[in-house]
């Protein structure tokens, strides 16, 4: 059962615990995405907050307003407020939010144990066969479809006719956030743990590359899934992700 019915933020606090987990979820995505990982991660005793950034969570116009320093802003400001109160602070970002983890992790240092990034990108397909492919699935597929119900229920975005044009001003922020994060990878001191599916119809498998050149400073590991899509992940490679974060957040525990 997921952990609430609508997009809004979430904060579960584990009283006594000496570390949280943030979630941050990509371009038009939701906190309920990570609903899964939230519960286990708060079953290890520690606490958890999923954030929703701003531009979310609402209508195509205010989506298309969004500016990546926003979005940054916003989650540094929520950083910043639970290092005040934790001292161990673990960063998962999928897709958009793995480039706001990076850049988050570069500015604390002193708090950030660990990063997480779930598809993240750093080079893009958007014009690849599949990506067609998955958009006719869920405008026209079955409603019972686990592909089309993953993307749908992923969106914190009203769709409309207008979700088109809206979207270009923020794919450009998303381009520029992008680019922030490469820049600031080498000032990366904690591990980083990155998850990318071959069959990612966004993200280019080649983005891992860019990514570990980019961390001189950072341990860091990798872990390749073959079946995943950029927001669909089967249940085989859902359970490698969960394995992975755990095994990230023990590391540094």
């Amino acid at each position: 059962m997921p952990l609430y019915r609508t997009h809004e933020k979430l904060y579960l606090k584990n009283p006594g615990a000496s570390g949280i987990v943030i979630f941050i979820h990509g371009f038009m995505g939701s906190p309920r995405q990570f609903d899964t990982l939230v519960q286990t991660v708060h079953e290890q005793g520690l606490s958890v907050a999923a954030l929703l950034l701003p531009n979310h969570g609402s209508t195509p116009k205010d989506f298309g307003s969004g500016t990546f320093q926003r979005w940054q802003a916003y989650v540094d400001t929520e950083v910043e407020s639970f290092s005040r109160e934790y001292e161990h602070i673990w960063l998962v970002g999928h897709s958009m939010g793995g480039l706001l983890s990076i850049n988050a992790a570069a500015r604390f240092q002193k708090n950030a144990r660990g990063v997480f990034m779930i598809a993240s990108p750093f080079k893009l397909t958007l014009f690849s066969r599949n990506v067609a492919k998955i958009g006719l699935k869920i405008v026209f597929g079955r409603k019972v479809d686990p592909v089309r119900i993953a993307y749908l229920s992923h969106c914190s975005i009203s769709l409309s006719p207008s979700i088109m044009w809206r979207s270009v001003k923020p794919w450009k922020e998303l381009k520029k956030l992008m680019a922030a994060a490469l820049e600031n990878l080498p000032s990366v001191h904690a591990p980083v743990t990155a998850a990318y599916s071959s069959s990612d119809e966004l993200v280019s498998l080649d983005s891992l590359g860019i990514l570990f050149s980019g961390l001189n400073e950072a341990p860091y590991e990798q872990l390749l899934l073959s079946d995943s899509l950029h927001v669909y992940y089967t249940e085989d490679e859902q359970d490698m992700i969960r394995r992975a974060l755990l095994k990230m957040i023990g590391n540094g525990a």
